[in-house]
C-alpha cells in the first residue's frame, strides 16, 4: 500500500477478444512492480491496474482466457477516475473489426479522448492498437509508431483520418516507443512498437509518474534490459512552442526529484540501504545515530573523544549556516611595472616550451600523478584561501563515511574496508575473466568467488558493495565459462569442422572483448565505471556461451543452422552487434560453403561417384549437409546440380563441365557469404560472366568435340588439359588433410576481420548508415549463393540434357514405351491379340507326335477363351509370343532400330524389350489367373523393359511400375474388345433354340456389352494418345531450347524432365481411372467387365454342349449388367460435375488436344448414355 500523501494512479487496460497476450500482460507486469519504496517484498504500489472488457471472460489470441475486473459500461460511468488507459494490440483483422464495427471498445476509447479534464491523463497504445488511435484522429499532427511490420498500414490509416477529420498529417516512424506530447485537452499520447516495446513504454510511463529510480528498480526486479533502440520523447513539444503556450511543455513545472527526498520514508538499517538512500533520523535507545534534519555540521575529528564524529545532537541554529555570497565592487588594478612585464615574458617563454610537448602521445596517454586542484574565484583573489569542509556527509569523502559506518556498527563485527586501488584492480581483472588477489575461480561451481568473505571498498557499505560487484562477478564467470566452452570445442577431435571454427570464432570475439575492456578499464576510478563498461558486451557474451554449449555434438549443417538462427534472433534483440555476428557467420559458415562448392563442381577435390535411380542414400546424405535455413528451391537446385554433375562425370568424363581442372579455368566466382548489396551485385555480374564463358565452350565442344580456353589465357603458360587426364578423385586421407589445413588457417593467430569488427563495434566506430546497405539476414544465404548456383545449374542442365537427348536418344526410348507398354502400335496389338485370343490358330500346347511351329510360319496361339486349362506352360507361352516384338519393332522403327541397336547384338531390342512373367504377384492374384473366364487371366503377363544407364535417371523403377499398371488395363481391354467382337459375329441361334434361351435378351446383351466395352477402351486409348501428344509437344520445346542453348525453364534438367514424365503418367492413370482415389470406380468397372466375360463363357459352354443354362440365368445376368452399367454412368457423370478427374499438377496442353482432354470425361458420358 502507498503511504499517506502518495498518489495511486488508476490504470485501465482495455481488453477484447483476440487481444495479444504479451501486449497487455507486459505493461501489466511492469506497472505492477513499480513502487514508491522500491521494496519488492512490501511494495507501496504506484498504479492500481484494472482490466476493462465488455465480456466477463476474454480469450486472447494465444489462446488464454482472462477474467475482467470491471465492465466497459461501469468503466464508462466512472471514466473520470482513470488516469491512464492502455490499449493493447492484436491481429490486424481484429483491429479492423473494432474500427469498422464501432463497438463498445471503440466508443470507450473515443469517450476517454474527448474527456475534458484539466489534469494530465495518459493514453498509451501497444503494437497494432495504434490503428485504433489513428482512426479517431487523435494522432493528427503528432508522431506515432507501431509494429515495424505494420508501419505502412498505420500510415494509410493516418492519411485516411487526416482526410476525414482534417488537421496536420501524422509522422509515422520506427521506434521502441514515442511520447507524442499533450493534446489540447491535456492528455498525453504514447505509442509503442510491437510486443516487447510495450515493456519499454511502460517503464517510461512509470518514470513519468514517479521517478527514474523507481522505473529502473522495476526493470531490475523484472531482470529486463532495455535495448538501445531509437525512442522519441515529447515529440509534441515543438507544436506547443509554436502555439505560444510555454506552459504546455510537458513536465516544465514538475517538482524536482531532489525535493521528494524528504517525503520518503527512511530506514534505520544502514546495511539495508543503497548509498543514495542514506537518511539520518533522531537517536534511539539502540545507539544508532539520529538527527533532526538532513544536514549536519562536521567539526574536526577528535580521536580521544568517545564520539569520533563529535556530532552535536540537537537542532541547528541560524549561526551554523554559512553566510550568503554577495557581489561587491572590484578593486582598481594598478598598471604593471617593468619587472612584472619581464616576469610575464619569462612565464610566456616557459609556457611556449611546455606547449611544444603538450600533445605528444607519451604525455597525453600517461595519467597525471599530481592531484588536481579545485579552482575557484576565492582562490584567485586569495592564494591562502582554503575551501571549507562540506557540511553534507555525502560529500565529506570516503574516510568520514567509513568512520561514521564503524561508529554505527560498533556492536557488530565490521567488514574490513580495503583500499580503493587494490579493489578496483581486482575488479578489473574480474571483468577480464581472470583471477586476482581478491577473487578466485571455482571450477566445480563454474563461477568466481571472493577469497575473503565480508569485504568492502572504502566509501561503500558492505551491502552496497556486494550489490555493485554481484553483476561484475556474474559477468566474469560467464566470460570464463564461454572461454572454456570455446577452448574445448576448438580442441575437440570429435567435433565437426564448422563446430571447431565456431569455437575459434568465439575465442576471437572474446579476445576482442577483453582487449576493449583492457584498454577502457585502465582509466576507471569507480566501481560504477566498471559496471557500466561491462553492460555493452554482456548480451553478446550470453549468445556466445549459448552457441559454444550447443555446437559440441552437431554436424556442420546443424552448427551453421544453429548459428544462423541465433544471428537472426540477435538482429532483433541486439542489433548493435549485427556486424560482429555477420563476420562470425563468415568465419564459421565458409567451411560449409567450401563443401557446397565441391558438390557443385566449382572447387577442386570433388568426390566422384556413380549416379543411378537407386541413389536415395546419396540424396539423404546430401540433404543432411544442407542447413535448415536454406530455402526449398535452393535445396532442389543443389540436389539436381549434384546429380547432374555425377551423371556427367560417370557417362561423359571428357565433358568440360565434368573435369574439375578444366572447369576452374573458366574462373567461376567463389561461394562466400555476402552481407552488402554491393558485394551481391558484383557476385551476380561475375556469375553471369562465368556462365557466358562456359556456355561458349559448350557450344564448341558439342559441335567440334573440343573447345578453346578464354582469350585471356592464350598468353599464359597454362597447358590445355589432356582428354586422357584422369579425374581428380582424392582419397579420404586427402580430404581429411584438406579440412585440417582449412582449420589450421582458421586458427592461425593474428589480426582478422572478425577481431577488427569486434573492437570497432564496441568502440561505436562503425557508421550508423552502414545498415542501410545490408539486406535482411534472413535473405543472406539465398542472395549469397543463388546467382552462382543458378548459373551452374543451367550449365549442367544443358550438358545432361544433351547427354540424354542427343547421345543416348531419350526420345526414342520414350516412343518405345508409348508403342509397346501403352499399346499405341497398331500392328503389334493386332498380332498380340491373334496370338492370345484367336481360336482358329493351332494351339502352341505340346502334343505327342506333332512338332510345334513358331511365329507366322507356324501360326500357333494360346486360344484364351476357347480352352479350359489356364495358364499355359512357359514353353507354350514363349513359342506363341516369339518374334512378335522383334518383327513389330523392326518394321515400325527401321531408322531407330539401326540407331539404337548400334553396339549390341542384333537380336536384342533396346531396353531388353521382351514379354515377361510378373514376379511380384501374391497368392491371391495367382489364384485369380487360373480362371480362363476371369478378368485377371492375363495379369501374369507383361511387356518387360529395363532402362539403360543413364536413362534410368528419367525412366525410374517407379515410372515403370506406372507403365505396368496401365499396360495391364490395356491388355484386359484388348481381350474384352476381342470377346465382344466375337459375340457379335457368332451365330448361336440354333444353340439358343435348343437351350430355351431368349434370343432377344442375348442379342441385346451382345450389342450393349459391345457398345460399353468398345466405348470405354476407346476413351482410354484416345485419352492416352492426347496426353502423350501434349507431352511430345513439351519435349519438342525442351529440345528447341537445347539446340538454341537457352536452357533455363523449370522443365529443363534431369529433375524437370523426370517430373514432367511422372506427371504425364499420373494424368494417364487418372484418365484410365487407375488412381487410388478412383479405386471404387475401377472396382465397379471391373465387375461390369467380369459380367461380360461370364456371359461370353456361358454362351461358349452352351454351344459346346458342356453346360445347360436356362433363360432365367441369362435374364439375371443381363439385368445385373444393366443395373451396374447405370450406376457406373451415374458415377462418371458425378465425376464430370466435380471436375475431379485427372488430379495432381496440371500439364500445359495447347490447341485441340488440350480442349479434348478437358472435355474427355464429358465425351465418355455422352457415348455411354445410349438411352438418349
Amino acid at each position: 500500500m502507498a503511504a499517506t500523501g502518495q498518489r495511486v494512479y488508476n490504470v485501465g487496460i482495455l481488453m477484447y477478444p483476440g487481444v495479444d497476450l504479451l501486449d497487455f500482460a507486459g505493461p501489466h507486469g511492469v506497472l505492477s512492480h513499480v513502487s514508491y519504496n522500491n521494496n519488492p517484498v512490501s511494495p507501496a504500489h504506484v498504479f492500481d491496474l484494472r482490466l476493462i472488457a465488455a465480456q466477463e471472460d476474454i480469450t486472447a489470441s494465444d489462446p488464454v482466457t482472462v477474467k475482467r475486473h470491471i465492465s466497459i459500461h461501469d468503466a464508462h460511468e466512472d471514466l473520470d477516475s482513470f488516469d491512464v488507459l492502455i490499449v493493447p494490440g492484436g491481429p490486424l483483422p481484429v483491429m479492423q473489426s473494432i474500427i469498422d464495427g464501432n463497438g463498445p471498445e471503440y466508443r470507450f476509447i473515443k469517450s476517454y479522448i474527448n474527456d475534458s479534464r484539466n489534469d494530465t491523463r495518459v493514453l498509451m497504445s501497444v503494437c497494432s492498437a495504434a490503428f485504433i488511435l489513428a482512426s479517431t484522429g487523435v494522432l493528427a499532427g503528432k508522431t506515432a509508431t507501431t509494429h515495424s511490420f505494420a508501419l505502412d498500414a498505420l500510415k494509410d490509416i493516418c492519411q485516411e483520418a487526416t482526410r476525414k477529420f482534417g488537421g496536420n498529417p501524422t509522422k509515422v516512424m520506427k521506434a521502441r516507443y514515442i511520447d507524442a506530447g499533450l493534446t489540447k485537452s491535456g492528455m498525453r499520447i504514447i505509442t509503442s512498437g510491437g510486443i516487447s516495446c510495450g515493456f519499454d513504454a511502460s517503464l517510461y510511463l512509470a518514470s513519468l509518474k514517479t521517478s527514474e529510480s523507481a522505473s529502473n528498480f522495476a526493470a531490475m526486479v523484472l531482470e529486463y534490459i532495455q535495448p538501445s533502440c531509437p525512442v522519441v520523447i515529447n515529440s509534441g513539444m515543438n507544436e506547443s512552442l509554436e502555439s505560444g503556450d510555454a506552459f504546455a511543455i510537458p513536465d516544465l513545472w514538475q517538482k524536482s526529484s531532489l525535493a521528494q527526498l524528504n517525503a520518503r520514508e527512511s530506514s534505520a538499517d544502514i546495511d539495508g540501504l543503497s548509498p543514495f538512500q542514506l537518511y539520518l533520523q533522531p537517536q534511539t535507545e539502540d545507539g544508532v545515530l539520529f538527527i533532526s534534519q538532513d544536514l549536519v555540521t562536521l567539526p574536526s575529528l577528535n580521536p580521544s573523544s568517545d564520539d569520533p564524529l563529535q556530532i552535536s545532537k540537537g537542532t541547528r541554529t541560524k549561526e551554523d549556516d554559512p553566510a550568503p555570497f554577495t557581489y561587491g565592487p572590484l578593486e582598481e588594478l594598478d598598471a604593471p611595472d617593468s619587472s612584472a612585464t619581464s616576469s610575464d615574458h619569462e612565464e610566456q617563454g616557459e609556457f611556449d616550451e611546455a606547449l611544444e610537448d603538450l600533445w605528444s602521445a607519451k604525455e597525453v596517454l600517461r595519467p597525471s600523478a599530481a592531484r588536481l586542484e579545485l579552482k575557484n574565484w576565492e582562490r584567485f583573489y586569495d592564494r591562502t584561501f582554503k575551501e571549507p569542509r562540506s557540511i553534507c556527509i555525502s560529500e565529506a569523502g570516503p574516510r568520514v563515511f567509513d568512520a561514521w559506518l564503524s561508529y554505527n556498527i560498533a556492536t557488530q563485527s565490521p567488514a574490513p574496508a580495503l583500499q580503493s586501488d587494490a579493489v578496483l584492480s581486482s575488479l578489473v581483472q574480474l571483468a577480464l575473466g581472470r583471477e586476482s588477489l581478491l577473487y578466485r575461480y571455482e571450477e566445480t561451481k563454474e563461477q568466481f568467488a571472493p577469497v575473503v568473505e565480508d569485504i568492502r571498498m572504502s566509501g561503500y557499505s558492505r551491502h552496497s558493495f556486494n550489490s555493485l560487484t554481484k553483476e561484475i562477478i556474474s559477468y566474469g564467470s560467464q566470460l570464463r565459462q564461454a572461454r572454456a566452452l570455446a577452448d574445448s570445442l576448438q580442441d575437440s577431435r570429435k567435433a565437426a569442422a564448422c563446430s571447431v571454427a565456431l569455437g575459434s570464432g568465439v575465442n576471437i570475439i572474446l579476445s576482442g572483448i577483453q582487449a576493449y575492456l583492457g584498454e577502457s578499464l585502465a582509466s576507471v576510478r569507480t566501481v560504477l565505471q566498471v559496471q557500466d563498461l561491462i553492460q555493452q558486451p554482456r548480451p553478446l557474451l550470453s549468445y556466445l556461451a549459448l552457441m559454444a554449449s550447443k555446437a559440441m555434438k552437431l554436424r556442420d549443417s546443424e552448427s551453421v543452422s544453429m548459428l544462423f538462427n541465433l544471428v537472426q534472433d540477435m538482429e532483433v534483440s541486439v542489433p548493435c552487434f549485427q556486424p560482429v555476428m555477420n563476420q562470425l557467420v563468415v568465419h564459421v559458415g565458409q567451411t560449409w560453403l567450401t563443401s557446397l562448392e565441391i558438390s557443385l563442381g566449382l572447387g577442386a577435390g570433388s568426390i566422384l561417384s556413380n549416379v543411378s535411380q537407386h541413389d536415395r542414400e546419396d540424396e539423404e546424405k546430401m540433404l543432411e549437409r544442407i542447413p535448415k535455413f536454406v530455402t526449398s528451391n535452393i535445396v532442389k537446385t543443389v540436389l539436381e546440380t549434384d546429380q547432374s554433375l555425377k551423371l556427367l562425370r560417370t557417362h561423359e568424363p571428357e565433358h568440360p563441365m565434368a573435369r574439375p581442372s578444366t572447369l576452374l579455368l573458366f574462373e567461376p566466382p567463389s561461394l562466400r557469404w555476402l552481407f552488402t548489396w554491393h558485394d551481391i551485385n558484383r557476385t551476380q555480374a561475375q556469375a553471369q560472366r562465368y556462365e557466358g564463358v562456359a556456355l561458349k565452350a559448350l557450344k564448341e565442344y558439342h559441335s567440334l568435340g573440343t573447345f578453346t580456353l578464354p582469350q585471356r589465357f592464350d598468353n599464359e603458360e597454362r597447358p590445355m588439359p589432356s582428354s586422357h587426364e584422369p579425374l581428380v578423385q582424392p582419397t579420404f586421407t586427402d580430404l581429411l588433410l584438406q579440412v585440417e589445413g582449412s582449420i589450421a588457417t582458421i586458427l592461425m593467430p593474428g589480426p582478422s576481420a572478425l577481431a577488427t569488427t569486434v573492437f570497432q563495434t564496441l568502440c561505436n566506430s562503425i557508421p550508423d548508415n552502414e545498415a542501410l546497405t545490408h539486406p535482411p539476414i534472413s535473405l543472406t544465404p539465398e542472395l549469397s549463393i543463388s546467382a552462382l548456383l543458378t548459373a551452374q545449374s543451367r550449365l549442367l542442365a544443358h550438358s545432361t540434357l544433351h547427354l540424354l537427348f542427343r547421345t543416348h536418344c531419350l526420345r526414342s526410348h520414350l516412343r518405345l514405351l508409348h508403342a509397346y507398354l501403352l499399346f499405341s502400335n497398331g500392328p503389334f496389338l493386332v498380332r498380340l491379340s491373334h496370338a492370345l485370343f484367336d481360336p482358329s490358330l493351332p494351339s502352341a500346347a505340346f502334343q505327342k507326335g506333332r512338332i510345334r511351329a513358331a511365329g507366322r510360319e507356324g501360326g500357333v496361339g494360346l486360344q484364351l477363351g476357347s480352352r479350359e486349362v489356364w495358364p499355359p506352360a512357359s514353353s507354350e507361352l514363349r513359342i506363341a509370343l516369339m518374334g512378335i516384338l522383334t518383327e513389330s519393332y523392326h518394321s515400325s522403327f527401321p531408322d531407330q532400330a539401326n540407331k539404337l541397336s548400334e553396339g549390341i547384338v542384333p537380336s536384342e531390342l533396346p531396353g531388353d524389350l521382351s514379354f515377361a512373367i510378373r514376379g511380384d504377384m501374391s497368392d491371391a492374384e495367382l489364384d485369380k489367373c487360373i480362371n480362363p473366364d476371369g478378368l485377371e487371366a492375363l495379369d501374369f503377363l507383361k511387356v518387360g523393359y529395363r532402362a539403360p544407364k543413364p536413362l534410368d535417371t528419367v525412366i525410374t523403377n517407379d515410372v515403370l511400375d506406372r507403365y505396368e499398371r496401365i499396360s495391364r488395363l490395356l491388355l484386359r481391354g484388348a481381350r474384352l474388345c476381342w470377346v465382344v467382337r466375337s459375340l457379335l459375329t457368332d451365330d448361336s441361334r440354333n444353340v439358343l433354340r435348343q437351350r430355351r434361351i431368349n434370343r432377344g435378351t442375348v442379342q441385346r446383351f451382345k450389342i450393349e456389352s459391345h457398345h460399353f466395352v468398345t466405348t470405354i477402351f476407346s476413351y482410354f486409348s484416345d485419352s492416352i494418345n492426347e496426353i502423350w501428344f501434349a507431352f511430345e509437344h513439351q519435349l519438342d520445346a525442351v529440345e528447341a531450347r537445347l539446340d538454341n542453348y537457352a536452357v533455363g525453364s523449370k522443365l529443363d534438367g534431369i529433375l524437370g524432365v523426370r517430373t514432367l514424365h511422372e506427371e504425364v503418367l499420373d494424368r494417364i492413370l487418372a484418365a484410365c481411372l487407375l488412381r487410388r482415389r478412383q479405386g471404387k470406380v475401377m472396382g465397379l468397372l471391373e465387375e461390369i467387365l467380369g459380367l461380360v466375360l461370364k456371359f461370353a463363357g456361358l454362351l461358349r459352354r452352351a454351344s459346346e454342349g458342356k453346360e445347360a443354362e436356362d433363360e432365367k440365368a441369362v435374364e439375371e445376368l443381363y439385368a445385373l449388367f444393366k443395373r451396374k452399367s447405370h450406376v457406373f454412368l451415374t458415377v462418371i457423370r458425378g465425376l464430370q460435375e466435380q471436375k475431379s478427374l485427372g488430379g495432381g499438377s496440371k500439364m500445359a496442353c495447347t490447341g485441340r488436344a488440350g480442349e479434348e482432354m478437358g472435355n474427355g470425361i464429358g465425351r465418355l458420358v455422352l457415348l455411354l448414355d445410349w438411352g438418349r
